[in-house]
């Protein structure tokens, strides 16, 4: 008789054993037990450093009391929101419980076993994730040496089994970005089987003149692409993440959709959010942009090479023999950055973008913490 307190893993889908999950940072509730009355900053999720957009917060207040009822399993104030700000029918917008869920389905609604997902690496490893899961093949091609998709060396790794080429830019965890130019010729340059997923979740971020998926979309260009609230906007907690794409995607992906998987609150938060962007999200961006640069130059002031990023946070290669070592020492210091072993990167850290304190710590936290592991 089988031991009914073990699961038999032979009731388990067996690729699933090579699925590397999705490690994330330390709960701020355990790391606040261990430092004790020590301060702590957490620069290692991207998360904004700013609460909410005022309009937001007071739509959080005022969904309070309605709980009760189901969310709208089709979101459709969030979606009519994003059409009208971005100028595309709303019957061509996903909207899901943050993008990793709406990479998951896209991968789930695309690939079996024997597809292919081709992207480059170190990367986001969601997307990763989604193929292994189908069984599918996920080949990776290395980034450029700024930390930026290698567009040519994509274009080249496409071959006819391949579904899904992603382009994630600003890359993640290297802030690399591709430019408009390259982003057009490696879309003219695809083979009609294949759909290209552009990851814009940082695309606030982004300079004047960049890349942009949605503009693309509005041209006719084949291709979906995929931008989050949890950045900019400040909604990280509350998990929506939106796609775009041709015409009969989200009816494509209905079939593998949880029916009501962006709770009541996040939809209107969003359509909030949407809302008071005008006002407050270019102080925000141009703050963090600032900041951004002042961690580089800090970095660099202490022998570090940081590479150039248009995200909010910055990546440095220490070396996968100092990597732990060092990130051990920042957090006994109250300081919390994140190790990009999980992504690709195994002797990088990867540093969020706070505010002018945060910055401070960080750098005064890194000198120490390179001395102790010289």
């Amino acid at each position: 008789m089988p031991d009914a307190s073990h699961l038999d893993h032979a009731l388990i889908r067996p690729n699933l054993a090579s699925v590397q999950p999705y490690v994330p940072g330390r709960p701020l509730a355990e790391l606040r037990r261990e430092l004790g009355d020590l301060p702590i900053t957490k620069l290692a999720s991207n998360e904004g450093p700013y609460p909410p957009f005022p309009a937001a917060t007071q739509a959080i207040r005022d969904a309070a009391g309605e709980q009760n009822l189901y969310p709208d399993p089709g979101a459709w104030d969030v979606r009519d929101a994003l059409a009208e700000r971005h100028g595309i029918p709303q019957e061509r917008i996903v909207v899901g419980n943050g993008m990793d869920s709406l990479i998951k389905i896209l991968c789930l609604a695309m690939l079996d076993p024997g597809d292919e997902i081709v992207m480059c690496w170190p990367s986001f490893v969601s997307y990763r994730q989604g193929a292994t899961v189908q069984g599918a093949t996920w080949t990776p091609v290395p980034l450029d040496a700024g930390g930026a998709y290698d567009l040519d060396a994509l274009a080249g790794a496409v071959g006819p089994a391949t579904k899904i080429a992603v382009v994630v830019s600003p890359n993640n965890p290297t802030g690399g970005v591709v430019s408009d130019e390259a982003l057009r010729r490696f879309l003219d340059a695809l083979p009609s089987h294949v759909l290209p997923v552009i990851d814009e979740a940082y695309f606030e971020y982004l300079p004047a003149g960049s890349h942009d998926g949605v503009a693309l979309l509005r041209e006719g260009r084949h291709l979906v692409v995929m931008r989050t609230f949890s950045k900019a906007y400040g909604l990280a907690g509350l998990r929506v993440g939106w796609m775009a794409g041709p015409d009969g995607l989200a009816e494509a992906l209905s079939p593998v959709r949880n029916a009501f998987d962006v709770n009541a609150v996040a939809q209107v938060a969003a359509v909030a959010s949407l809302a008071d962007a005008p006002e407050h999200l270019p102080g925000r961006i141009a703050t963090a942009t600032a900041e951004r640069e002042r961690m580089a130059d800090g970095l660099r002031a202490l022998g570090l090479d940081p590479l150039p990023s248009s995200a909010n946070f910055v990546f440095v290669e220490v070396g996968a023999q100092r990597a732990a070592a060092i990130d051990a020492a920042l957090t006994r210091r109250g300081v919390i950055v994140r190790p990009t072993g999980g992504f690709g990167a195994p002797g990088g850290l990867r540093i969020t973008v706070g505010l002018p304190e945060h910055t401070d710590r960080l750098l005064a936290a890194m000198a120490d913490a390179l001395q102790e592991a010289a």
